[in-house]
């Protein structure tokens, strides 16, 4: 057994996503890589330049972690103007490696560490790290799927992400977020049993003092809508 799991885990992750950027070279003809898109629906190397973006974000929470700092919960950063597929691809393995060295350098008690602002539950180093170099590209490119009319493939992306998080060994908090994000994913195809299988996780694998809040973003959450009139989602969300 490893003693450093948190970091094993995010690295595996990591690399899980990494190859489904990678893969986008092999399924997607020329024009849908090199499409420009738009502010309102980005194209697909206009969303792996934001991951790069957000991976060097993370990089620099980590940064500030090991030196003591309080972290800013990795500001979103702003879309830009992106260059080639190529160029694209090489600056998504540049930040990659960037934050595979912060990972390789800060020590588990830090990754386990609540580092931002004080919240009414801790959201933890590692998961930071996860939500914006993985999880959040993730439902971005499935999105992308999704917008494309690509149903199946937007499914099997979220399904790739939820056993990914079922065998990193990470806290089961990242299944708690894989678990939500594949039910919202079902519930938005329509597929409303599927989606009612997984979404229990979301709450039953959480921190307990983070289920109300997570419950409440449920019962606000457009992907969720389909969902509203089943009485066990009423009863799962405390709907009144």
């Amino acid at each position: 057994m490893t003693n450093t799991p948190l970091r094993d885990g995010v690295l595996r992750l990591l690399e899980a996503v990494r190859n489904e950027e990678w893969s986008f070279e092999r399924a997607l003809s020329d024009a849908e890589r090199e499409d420009l898109g738009t502010e309102q629906q980005p194209a697909i190397k206009q969303l792996v330049a934001k991951a790069s973006a957000e991976r060097r974000a993370a990089t620099r929470e980590l940064q500030k972690a090991m030196a003591g700092e309080v972290a800013d919960d990795c500001a979103d950063p702003p879309m830009t103007d992106v260059g080639t597929w190529t160029a694209v691809q090489r600056d998504a393995h540049e930040a990659m490696t960037e934050l595979f060295d912060a990972l390789q350098r800060i020590d588990e008690e830090r990754l386990a560490a609540d580092a931002g602002p004080g919240r009414n539950h801790p959201q933890y180093a590692w998961r930071d790290v996860l939500n914006y170099g993985v999880r959040g590209p993730v439902l971005a490119y499935a999105e992308w799927h999704h917008r494309a009319g690509r149903t199946v493939e937007a499914l099997a992306m979220l399904g790739r992400w939820y056993e990914a998080a079922r065998g990193s060994g990470l806290p089961t908090k990242v299944l708690s977020d894989a678990s939500y994000d594949l039910a919202c994913g079902l519930a938005r195809a329509g597929r409303l049993d599927e989606a009612m299988r997984y979404l229990p996780d979301a709450f039953t694998y959480n921190d307990r003092g983070a289920v109300p809040v997570l419950k409440a973003w449920a019962r606000e959450d457009p992907d969720l809508a389909p969902l509203a009139a089943r009485p066990d989602f009423r009863s799962l969300v405390a709907a009144t």
